[in-house]
């Protein structure tokens, strides 16, 4: 449990630490509400890596014959949620990101914008940090799954349909978000609230995932839950 509550700090001071760089980036730097959500819509992609060495993992600990169905799934989520990733991502560029990219990358094909999108964010040497704080945040999330997962290997169809919810949730809000933000013409403040709202939907996750934590041990620790021993003189 120890161990349990010192991730949750680990991951709740990660979630800030990234907040805070992407606002000292929106202050500082000068980045864009399109940046901003370019940054977010790109943690998308890395749940999704993270998502499909979590399914492979999951193959190779049950088995070779567990394993080549883990393949095939990881193939199609791959192929699924890079669609729906990538759809995602246009419509990204094209709400927020025209003014930046200009007509040339929204005349490049049906996921080109998602390239000039992904161009401008790994050309960005400033931009490196923030996706550097993404990446080992949920570079731990992934940490504590692989420690959890060894003795009760989480089941491969919940982790294909994992990130999906996450996704609907999230950037619908901060879709709508930015909406709010082309009303009121107030880009900083804006994308401050873009990222304030990011950041309560991850202390929200991570207070839930707490609570699951807490409920988990409170069973182990209930007598209620034991699962009872047999006396060796007992008869059936």
């Amino acid at each position: 449990m120890s161990d349990a509550r010192g991730w949750w700090w680990f991951d709740l001071l990660l979630a800030v630490c990234t907040a805070v760089i992407i606002g000292y980036g929106v202050l500082v730097l000068g980045w864009s509400v399109f940046a901003v959500m370019a940054l977010f819509w790109l943690e998308n992609v890395v749940i999704g890596i993270f998502n499909v060495a979590r399914m492979l993992i999951t193959g190779v600990r049950l088995g070779a014959i567990v394993f080549v169905g883990a393949l095939a799934m990881a193939a199609f989520f791959t192929v699924h949620y890079g669609m729906f990733t990538a759809v995602h991502g246009v419509f990204v560029v094209m709400l927020f990101g025209t003014g930046e990219l200009g007509r040339e990358a929204m005349d490049s094909g049906l996921i080109g914008p998602v390239f000039h999108m992904l161009d401008r964010l790994l050309t960005d040497r400033d931009g490196w940090l923030a996706i550097g704080a993404i990446v080992a945040l949920h570079g731990a999330s992934f940490a504590q799954w692989w420690g959890s997962s060894r003795a009760a290997p989480t089941p491969l169809k919940e982790l294909m349909r994992a990130p999906y919810g996450r996704i609907m949730i999230l950037h619908v809000t901060l879709i709508a978000g930015g909406f709010l933000v082309q009303a009121l013409r107030a880009p900083v403040a804006g994308a401050l609230l873009l990222i304030a709202l990011k950041l309560a939907y991850d202390l929200v996750s991570l207070s839930r995932a707490r609570g699951r934590s807490g409920d988990i041990a409170a069973m182990a620790r209930d007598p209620q839950w034991a699962t009872p021993r047999r006396n060796v003189d007992e008869r059936p």
